[in-house]
């Protein structure tokens, strides 16, 4: 998207004048937050294009959570760009580097630092990693990110936007193992294939099935479909070599997912539940909602390392 620029209705500063900006909005009350208590700092990092989009949720989200969102471009310019808007700073050209120190800089030492990572140079993530209280992966082709994020887990509460699309995908399927029968046959599953409009999507709910349940042998095909990448996944189908199987599909008006249940020595049975809002407001939202760590997560990450995408 050339010529995006990040804050449009903001106003350029220097580095040196964004907190008397921001107390200045504030008192003017141009910052819908204004008067509400600050509850975290949400640090993006990526190309302006994503940068974009992810202040425009962060906007929305500000009419009901006080969050400081810090916008941080990577570029090669000695003296970055600096930009202050109603709800957010945006820094632009930041050399790799240097985006720890900037984030250093603008984060409240008093509240907790999320960052929202979508793109930029990995060597970067290592040092912002350092120094977030969550961290939030959000990147197309996450390969590097998810190889370095086991290094984190100990400091860090690491978790990804494609995990939460997921959650509603993960409820139903756990709900469906609330069946006894159905508890017991899937310890035969044989083979497990996921559709997907997302490859990375499938492989992540692979390996959270992978990582839960006795899967080492079970022949795995992940296959990519065209479709919204916002519904997470297209169908989800696990099978023994027997009778037994479960389906999970989106159903075709694109707001629910159906789930059924054939064999297992018991009567058939289905479920359908909302998928949700897809939209990125709602993603980020509730992973603001969340502190603790998510070791159902990290399991599911680094099972699905080990399976192809």
């Amino acid at each position: 998207m050339a010529g995006t620029v990040l804050l449009p209705d903001g106003v350029d500063v220097s580095f040196a004048e964004i907190e008397r900006t921001l107390t200045r909005l504030a008192r003017d009350g141009q910052r819908p937050s204004a008067g509400r208590a600050l509850t975290a700092t949400v640090v993006v990092v990526g190309e302006t294009p994503a940068l974009a989009s992810a202040a425009e949720a962060l906007a929305r989200l500000g009419e009901s959570e006080g969050v400081r969102a810090v916008l941080i471009a990577e570029g090669a310019h000695p003296a970055p760009a600096v930009r202050v808007g109603a709800q957010a700073v945006a820094l632009t050209g930041v050399r790799a580097r240097f985006i720890d120190n900037a984030v250093a800089a603008l984060r409240l030492s008093s509240l907790p630092t999320v960052v929202w990572w979508r793109g930029g140079s990995v060597d970067a993530l290592d040092s912002v990693a350092t120094l977030a209280d969550r961290l939030i992966l959000d990147v197309d082709a996450p390969d590097e990110e998810w190889r370095r994020a086991s290094a984190y887990f100990e400091n860090t509460v690491v978790t990804a936007i494609r995990w939460t699309r997921l959650t509603r995908w993960r409820a139903l399927l756990a709900h469906l193992f609330d069946l006894p029968s159905v508890r017991e046959a899937a310890r035969a599953v044989t083979a497990l294939e996921i559709a997907a409009p997302d490859v990375w999507a499938a492989r992540l709910y692979a390996g959270w099935l992978r990582s839960t349940l006795p899967m080492r042998d079970t022949a795995i095909r992940l296959r990519h479909v065209d479709g919204d990448p916002g519904t997470g996944l297209e169908s989800v189908a696990l099978r023994t070599a027997g009778d037994f199987a479960i389906t999970l599909q989106v159903v075709p008006a694109r707001t629910c997912v159906a789930a059924s249940v054939e064999g297992a020595g018991s009567a058939d049975a289905s479920r359908v539940v909302p998928l949700g809002s897809p939209g990125l407001t709602a993603l980020v939202g509730q992973e603001l909602g969340i502190r603790t760590r998510d070791i159902a997560f990290e399991r599911a990450l680094m099972a699905a390392l080990e399976i192809p995408a």
